[in-house]
Parts: C-alpha cells; sequence; structure tokens
C-alpha cells in the first residue's frame, strides 16, 4: 500500500510540476549604448499547451520623443504556433498584429509601420520570434515574425543566428543555448538586446 502511495505521490508532483511552470527572462534594450528601457520574456507551461509573452517599455528620441509599449502573446500546441498577437502602442500611432491556426492555415493581419498584411498561410509553423527568447534555434529552418505575420529563414553565421523580416537584417547571440543579446535592425532606429546578469 505504501508503495502505490509513494508511486501516486511521485506521479502527482510530476503533473503539478508541468502545471503553471513559467521561465522569466529580463533584456535590456538600448539604442548605440545607451539604455532605453527594459524587456521581460516569460514562457509559460500547462499540460501541453506553451505561452509566450514578451513584454518592454521604452523611450527614444527620433525627431521627438516616442514612448512605446510593445507586446507580443504566442500560443503553442504541442511544437505548433496556434495563436499569436503583437500589440505596439506609441504616441505617434498604435500597430496590431493577429496570427490565427484554423484547423489548415493561418489567417493573419498585420498592420506595422510601414507595413500592411492581410493574408493566409497554409503550412504550421513550429518556432516564432518570441521563441528565440527561450531556445537556440540550431534545428529551425524558419519561423514566423508575429509582429509581420511573415515566415522567414532562419540561417546560421558564423556565431550567431540571422534572420531577415520585411528587410531587416536581426541577428541572435546564443552562450550555452541560452540567448545573451539580439542586433535588431528597425526602420526608425537599431538597437540590441541583451540579457541581464
Amino acid at each position: 500500500m505504501y508503495k502505490n502511495l509513494g508511486i501516486l505521490t511521485l506521479v502527482f508532483f510530476l503533473i503539478m510540476s508541468n502545471v503553471g511552470a513559467q521561465d522569466v527572462i529580463k533584456y535590456d534594450v538600448s539604442i548605440a549604448g545607451i539604455s532605453i528601457g527594459e524587456m521581460v520574456a516569460k514562457k509559460e507551461r500547462n499540460g501541453s499547451q506553451t505561452q509566450y509573452e514578451l513584454k518592454s517599455q521604452v523611450s527614444f528620441w527620433f525627431f521627438g520623443k516616442i514612448n512605446l509599449d510593445y507586446l507580443t502573446h504566442a500560443v503553442y500546441q504541442g511544437r505548433q504556433l496556434i495563436n499569436a498577437k503583437m500589440t505596439s502602442k506609441t504616441n505617434r500611432g498604435d500597430f496590431e498584429s493577429n496570427i490565427r491556426w484554423t484547423g489548415d492555415q493561418y489567417k493573419i493581419q498585420s498592420s506595422n509601420y510601414k507595413h500592411e498584411l492581410d493574408t493566409a498561410i497554409q503550412r504550421p509553423f513550429y518556432y516564432s520570434a518570441a521563441v528565440f527568447y527561450f531556445e537556440e534555434p540550431s534545428q529551425a529552418q524558419e519561423f514566423m515574425a508575429e509582429a509581420y505575420g511573415l515566415p522567414s529563414p532562419i540561417k546560421k553565421v558564423k556565431d550567431y543566428y540571422e534572420v531577415n523580416v520585411n528587410g531587416n537584417k536581426n541577428r541572435f547571440y546564443y552562450v550555452n543555448g541560452e540567448l545573451d543579446k539580439a542586433v535588431m535592425e528597425f526602420p526608425i532606429k537599431n538597437y540590441v538586446i541583451k540579457r541581464k546578469q
């Protein structure tokens, strides 16, 4: 009887340890070496579903001060992306992107800086931009950029991974399988995301 109770306790512990397990990583966001804010990346597992969240608040100068609140939320069922939403709110305008798996395709609607898209893609994706912050893409060939609703190949170059999204080349550097920094191109300003110690 005690043996069965011990096995039952172990099984319960293993199940509960996977319910609501959460990883949180903080990053500094900078332009030309000057900190402009922080990004918090979260990964939460609940059974076979995994949710990723990237949230940042930054402030920088571009012909006047720009305040930006950025949020990406991506949901995976097993390894497949099933839903993603990005919102970007600034004192100069707001942008939004929605990606939804409908059973045989993604329905994509995206409004971003100098980018509009309303389309469907008829194949599943198993990697998106939010996942870069938690997993090195050593086995991934392409990913979905939540902010633009665009697929992009992932290329290993020297000591980093490079992606090209809507003409912007981004580089992701990993140390021991963990993202250390990302160098991001953006039409307004290029910036660096660096893991906090």
